[in-house]
This record gives C-alpha cells, sequence and structure tokens, in this order.
C-alpha cells in the first residue's frame, strides 16, 4: 500500500492503539511512564515528548506549504523582482524619450506594461502549477518522506 503518511512504516501490529484518539495515547503512555522507576521516568518523557513534537510539526507541514515550497516562491519572487526592476526602468527611459510632453500616454503605457507584464502573483502560481507541484510530488512519490525537527 503506497502512502503518504510518514509514520505508517512505522507501525507494529504487534502494539495496541487507540484509534484516532491522540489524547487517549497519551494518557496510556503517561501512565505507562509514572510506573517506570523515577530515575527514567524523565528519559522516557523526552522520548515520548519528541516523537509528539516531531508529529506535530509533520501534521502542520501536511496541510500547508512545505519550508522547502516557501523557500523557491521567495526566490521566484526576488528573481521576477530584479528582472522587473531593470527592464521597467528601460522601457520608461524609452517612452520619455519618445513620447515627452506626453505624460498620460506615459501613465498609460507604464500600466499597460505592469498589467502585460508584472503580476508576479500570477505569474508565479502559473509556474508552480505547470513545473514545481509536479516535481515536488513526483520526488516525494519517489522516496521516503523524512520529517526533520531543528
Amino acid at each position: 500500500m503506497s502512502t503518504n503518511n510518514p509514520f505508517r512504516h512505522h507501525t507494529n501490529n504487534l502494539f495496541a492503539s487507540r484509534g484516532c484518539d491522540i489524547d487517549a495515547a497519551l494518557s496510556y503512555a503517561n501512565e505507562v511512564i509514572t510506573a517506570l522507576p523515577t530515575e527514567t521516568q524523565a528519559g522516557a518523557m523526552t522520548a515520548l515528548m519528541v516523537v509528539v513534537n516531531t508529529a506535530a510539526n509533520a501534521f502542520d507541514q501536511a496541510r500547508g506549504p512545505s519550508p522547502e515550497k516557501l523557500a523557491i516562491i521567495d526566490l521566484i519572487r526576488n528573481q521576477i523582482d530584479n528582472w522587473a526592476s531593470s527592464h521597467l526602468d528601460n522601457h520608461i527611459e524609452g517612452w520619455i524619450d519618445n513620447n515627452l510632453g506626453a505624460h498620460t500616454a506615459i501613465d498609460d503605457k507604464v500600466q499597460e506594461y505592469i498589467n502585460d507584464n508584472l503580476d508576479v502573483d500570477e505569474k508565479i502560481s502559473e509556474w508552480m502549477n505547470e513545473y514545481l507541484e509536479n516535481h515536488i510530488s513526483e520526488a516525494i512519490d519517489n522516496m521516503d518522506l523524512v520529517v526533520r525537527v531543528r
């Protein structure tokens, strides 16, 4: 069975579960930990909470964009901003030279250029839909998902 659940391959049928009731599972784990000798309780609680914190992070990441995807979006935005500012400066100078005194025409041309070329969110969305999401999904499908907490 293929799944994107990062925990599924760690399960073991020799042990029970509490269905989907995380609170019940944590209560049981706390009962087991408090039954241990006092000197081992801190270590057991630390191990349990590392798993809980990691699971919470994996759940949050599964519900929203991954940090990698956010970083790529940020890089794309920066590249588009850099490209747009250099190209826009060149076009404005040319428009001023060709239309000196025709402020309305320049304003219209600037607005037209911005409308046609500088919708950053739309350009990023188009690129993400056409390229990035397919490659990220494919990469995730072709490898084990590893969740790291820093």
